[in-house]
């Protein structure tokens, strides 16, 4: 299938790909917790992103994907009328039936106990080979010359300009100007230039909080406290939760996923894990930490915030619109 990058950031003269950019803005596929390396917990107990962190904390980084599900439906109809509109078919992509935040996935550590006991960390859930790209428009049942002129269709020919906008940091992000993709974007959100800007803001900055905060040294010592509770336990060399999860992980590809001997260990593991957690006061004190750090990053780029939130706001209006008309 046809697959084409809709946008590309520059740092220094070196071309990287907008990860988070293509999840936020709906490239077929929507990042979830599950997405996250061994994330997962119980169902019926699992908490929302950030849900026990500072309330205001949570509500401004949520608010950043404030009716991202409404804009993706709306902007897949508006491309499949533009498909429709030169003659080809197009299959929508999913929506999520609520709003996702991508790089706010669930906190790799905070298990209880009980969690623990019932299902570990769920690892089995992520160990299996990622779902591949799915043809739902049929282009590869298309001769090569139609499927150029599908993708050209939807993304625009190769020589098509581009619109960029600089970012803070000194990089470009950038993205088509033609094919209707990028004319769905513009019935939504308007300018093209402030759209590839904002959204990869705001899909980036909680990933940069993250990052702040993993590199503290308070995080240092309280990732310290943790793993010598849990070498105590028979589980030497982990340096923090993340590293256990990443660990569980590696026991269903090592013994098989979902096998007795991977699910055995994994709750072994997170049972180790969540009493450690308990044991050193563990999530009270990250999250503090964490909280710390969010908080610096919405004031420091507060004015990019609120042109975020006003951007989706009047995007959201006239995807309503759109999907009022379906």
């Amino acid at each position: 299938m046809i697959c084409k990058n809709s946008a590309r950031v520059v740092f220094g003269g070196a071309t990287i790909a907008a990860i988070a950019l293509v999840a936020v803005t709906g490239g077929g596929h929507f990042a979830t917790a599950a997405d996250a390396v061994g994330n997962s917990q119980d169902g019926a107990t699992a908490p929302g992103p950030l849900a026990n962190h500072d309330p205001d904390v949570r509500e401004a980084m949520l608010n950043l994907f404030s009716g991202s599900a409404a804009r993706h439906a709306a902007q897949e109809e508006l491309v499949r009328r533009c498909m429709e509109r030169h003659g080809f078919t197009y299959v929508k992509n999913p929506s999520p039936t609520e709003d996702i935040a991508p790089t706010l996935e669930l906190a790799p550590y905070g298990l209880t106990v009980d969690q623990a006991e019932k299902v570990g960390y769920n690892a089995a859930v992520n160990a299996g080979d990622a779902p591949g790209e799915v043809d739902r428009s049929g282009v590869s049942k298309l001769s090569p010359d139609r499927q150029r002129q599908w993708g050209e269709a939807l993304f625009g020919p190769e020589n098509a300009p581009e619109v960029s906008a600089k970012i803070p940091g000194g990089g470009v992000v950038g993205t088509t100007s033609k094919g209707c993709l990028s004319d769905a974007k513009k019935k939504l959100y308007g300018s093209l230039s402030e759209y590839a800007k904002l959204t990869f803001l705001g899909g980036n900055l909680p990933l940069w909080a993250k990052w702040e905060a993993a590199a503290d040294t308070d995080i240092a010592r309280i990732n310290a406290s943790w793993a010598a509770c849990i070498s105590g336990k028979g589980f030497a060399n982990l340096k923090s939760p993340d590293a256990a999860r990443k660990n569980a992980l590696s026991l269903h590809r090592e013994f098989g996923v979902s096998s007795a001997a991977a699910r055995d260990r994994e709750i072994s593991l997170a049972v180790a894990d969540a009493e450690c957690d308990k044991a050193t006061d563990y999530s009270r004190q990250r999250i503090k930490i964490e909280d710390r750090h969010f908080r610096a990053a919405l004031e420091k780029y507060a004015a990019e915030v609120a042109d975020i939130r006003k951007m989706n706001a009047s995007a959201l209006v006239r995807a309503n619109e759109v999907l009022g008309k379906l």
